[in-house]
């Protein structure tokens, strides 16, 4: 029998070459789960743990002001504190309460991820009676000569002029001293209300009576060149007869004077004459314009006529969205705005 030679095996040429990539690849795995777990540990270590489910930039800084200061904000019916407050609120509609009851402000905010933003709200305040806004009432006190001592009942309160705000609401005896002689005045004084007194001492027992102001923005009341007292008060205490005041507000370029004559024991009203500016607008690239509720067109408006005072800009355009500020109109010259949407 002749001897039988073998074949050399078929295979041998192809496992040589799998089992020289299996001694590569497992070495790498370990290697990338060995990194993967360092970097997660560096994550927690550091205080930042992984997250994949909430994006940057999904929120943006809203300013909420008031004038006056210190009324109440909530956001979706959540309390924020008072004005003025900067918070940080997600991107979307939210609606924005600036203020208290029939003195408040509300309204649908649009907020855009990564634009900063901001409300301002005039008149908006926090209701008297309420934990922010204490039930007391403030005199302020001038005096014809001033220096003049001042109690208020039976306290003193130091010499002329002179402001006393922790009255509570009713009336007070107001008495001002001239070396022997005395001037005494019953005032009332409500919450909250600021009451302006100027009292005379060049006659004993001189007369008195009321003024009340309305314009078309708040003034400084003046008279031969002494502040008097301010259109906030509701009530301005005179002396009987004629007077010739000045009617000034610096923001807003107004000034006016007018000649109003006191009775004793009478309330006297004076109106003052509404003063119009003019307001111009533009946008980039366009935007319809609103101001105060009303619309006015599309950007560019010109020399739009408007009262002075503050009042309310909305721009808006259809895939940027909208613009909301408080712009002062003066009587001195135009208001100009311009606004990039693009930004």
């Amino acid at each position: 029998m002749q001897p039988v030679a073998l074949a050399p095996p078929m295979f041998s040429s192809q496992v040589q070459p799998d089992r020289d990539r299996s001694r590569f690849l497992v070495p790498a795995l370990i290697l990338l789960v060995l990194a993967q777990s360092i970097l997660i540990g560096w994550w927690w270590i550091a205080g930042r743990p992984l997250s994949f489910a909430q994006p940057a930039g999904e929120s943006a800084a809203v300013t909420v002001t008031s004038e006056p200061a210190g009324a109440a904000v909530s956001v979706d019916g959540v309390a924020h504190g008072t004005t003025p407050v900067t918070l940080e609120l997600s991107a979307g509609p939210h609606q924005v309460t600036v203020g208290e009851g029939s003195a408040g402000w509300s309204e649908t905010l649009a907020v855009k991820a990564g634009v900063e933003s901001s409300v301002h709200v005039v008149g908006a305040r926090t209701p008297a009676g309420s934990p922010d806004v204490p039930d007391l009432g403030a005199l302020e006190i001038t005096t014809e000569p001033p220096g003049l001592q001042v109690t208020v009942d039976g306290t003193s309160r130091g010499a002329s002029p002179v402001s006393v705000s922790d009255l509570s609401p009713g009336t007070h005896e107001v008495v001002v001293a001239r070396g022997s002689s005395f001037v005494r005045r019953v005032v009332a004084v409500e919450a909250g209300v600021p009451t302006a007194v100027l009292i005379s001492t060049q006659a004993e027992g001189i007369a008195s009576g009321w003024l009340t102001v309305r314009g078309p923005v708040p003034v400084q009341i003046f008279e031969n060149g002494a502040l008097v007292g301010t259109s906030d008060t509701p009530r301005l205490l005179l002396p009987v007869g004629r007077h010739d005041l000045e009617f000034t507000n610096d923001t807003f370029g107004y000034r006016v004077r007018q000649t109003v004559q006191i009775t004793a024991r009478q309330a006297a009203a004076l109106a003052l004459d509404p003063v119009t500016g003019t307001l111009s607008v533009n946008a980039q690239p366009w935007a319809e314009v609103w101001v105060d509720g009303r619309r006015i067109g599309e950007t560019p408006i010109g020399n739009l006529s408007l009262p002075i005072g503050n009042h309310e800009l909305i721009v808006r355009h259809p895939q940027l969205g909208e613009r909301r500020q408080t712009v002062a109109v003066g009587a001195n010259g135009p208001s100009r705005v311009g606004i990039d949407l693009r930004q």
